[in-house]
This record gives C-alpha cells, structure tokens and sequence, in this order.
C-alpha cells in the first residue's frame, strides 16, 4: 500500500487532481484522500456535503483512540466508491486539527489501504512538512507558464532538503513542453493533465464510470497516472514515515529557467485558452 502527497507552490488543481485519482484508483485497492490542506478545504462545499464528519471530527475522536484505521468512521463518499476526509472552510480550525492529528497521521503506513493527500500550496515550514516528507511519492502540480515555473524554480532554490523530493505533474495548456520543462527543472514530469472545468467539477458529483467524465482527457490522464502509482507503490519498499530523506540535487536556477524560457509574450498565450481556473484547488 502507498502514502501519496500532492501540493504546489501556486493554486494548481491539486485538489481536484487529489479528488480524481480517488475516483479512479484501481480496483481491489482502498483508497482514502485526505484534504490536507492547511488553509482550509472546499471539497464539503462543493460537493454538498455536510461540515461533518471531517477532520475536525476525526481530530476530537483520536484523543480518545489513536489507531490509522479510526479514519474511515470520519470519511465521506466521494461519486464512485472512493472515500475523502474533508478539511474544514476555516483555516484555523484546519491548522488546529491538523496539528492535533500530527501522531496520527504519523501512522499512515499502517493504514489498511492507499492514502492520497492534498497538501494545498506547500509551506516549507507548514504543518503538512512531516505528511510531505514521509510520503512514498511526493507530486508537484504546476501550470506550463513562465510565472508558475518561475515560483517552482525559486522554491527549488530555497527548499529545505527533503522537500526537493519530488516528480512534476504539469497541468493545463502552454507554451513549454514536457521535456523542456524536466530538463531545465532536473525534476521528471510523470503527466501531463490537459485541464477541463466542467469535467473537474463534475469529478465531485459523478462517478467516473459515466461517459461525460471517462471520455474526458483530464480524467483519462489521471486514470493512466493513478494504474502507474498503484503500480510503483506496490513494486518498491515502503520506508517510515520519520525516516530522513536523501535530497537529490538541487534544480537549476531561476536564472536559467527565465533564460532558457524567455519568450515573446504572444507565446505566453495558451493555443486554446484552456487554462485550469478552477475553484478548488
């Protein structure tokens, strides 16, 4: 079973990404996302669902019991048979659960099944470091366009080691490829997720299964992303959460990514315009 974390460094679908691959993980695997993010979530919301149970809820009953298997009684179903526990609207009470469920989630490995987690933006120094270090694979959602990867480059540069631990999901339409952006970054790009709002919405209303969403590229690339990670997960050895993480080296510089991708601004343009603007994540 794998412990997976998504995040970024600026708003980049990760939730949705997150919420997707929970729609479509293999079957005969469990799998359990978690809104992990410290700002607050939007999954309850969006998808009508009630404020509880969530983590708040999982946070007070964890006082009393503290086992991984404890965080299925506070998940809600998501369309299609995959379960999520929701992160409440208020960033403080996001923070304070998360904060309090720190020992818990600390046990993910035990868990009975595979966990995603949404870490929102990531802070270096946030409450999500250890979910995110301890991870088994660790995803970065980022936009092909100069300002995003400009932001990724520069958190590159200043990122504690073991948060450089990463492998790069590229989201939406630009004017960078795939290839150009692993070889300035030094960071592989595992997929390319062509971004569509209606299917994104409709990921938190309907399964998978319907033929609006499995037609849609942005769920057939996340179906093909999800078959490769339960199948890594389950070739390779899981290490301990708390272990320390050897850092690879260090990206290039910002210098080099706004010189190799210094453009005209027609260029910067997306071909169709499809740029993910979404609401969550």
């Amino acid at each position: 079973m794998a412990v997976i974390a998504l995040g970024s460094i600026r708003s980049c679908g990760v939730t949705t990404i997150a919420a997707a691959l929970g729609a479509v993980w293999p079957e005969g695997r469990r799998i359990v996302v978690i809104e992990a993010d410290p700002v607050g979530g939007t999954v309850a919301a969006e998808s009508g669902w009630a404020a509880e149970p969530s983590l708040v809820t999982l946070a007070a009953a964890a006082r009393r019991r503290l086992e991984p298997g404890l965080i299925l009684d506070h998940t809600q179903l998501l369309p299609g048979g995959g379960r999520m526990l929701a992160a409440p609207a208020s960033s403080d009470l996001a923070r304070d659960a998360l904060s309090m469920l720190a020992p818990l989630l600390g046990q993910l490995h035990e868990f009975e099944g595979d966990v995603v987690i949404d870490c929102g933006r990531l802070e270096p120094d946030g409450v999500t470091r250890t979910l995110w270090d301890g991870a088994d694979r660790a995803l970065l959602t980022v936009r092909p366009r100069l300002g995003d990867l400009q932001a990724l480059a520069t958190w590159f540069e200043v990122a504690p080691p073991g948060l450089q631990r990463v492998k790069l999901v590229v989201v939406g339409d630009g004017p960078y490829g795939d290839a150009e952006i692993a070889d300035t970054l030094g960071v592989e790009v595992v997929a390319h997720v062509p971004w569509d709002a209606k299917a994104a919405r409709a990921i938190f209303e309907q399964p998978a299964t319907t033929r609006e969403l499995r037609l849609s590229p942005l769920v057939r690339c996340v179906r093909s992303l999800a078959e490769r990670l339960a199948v890594e997960s389950g070739a390779e050895e899981r290490r301990p959460m708390r272990d320390a993480v050897e850092p690879e080296p260090v990206p290039s510089s910002r210098e080099r990514l706004l010189s190799r991708f210094r453009r005209p601004i027609e260029e910067e343009r997306s071909r169709n315009g499809s740029v993910p603007r979404e609401v969550i994540g």
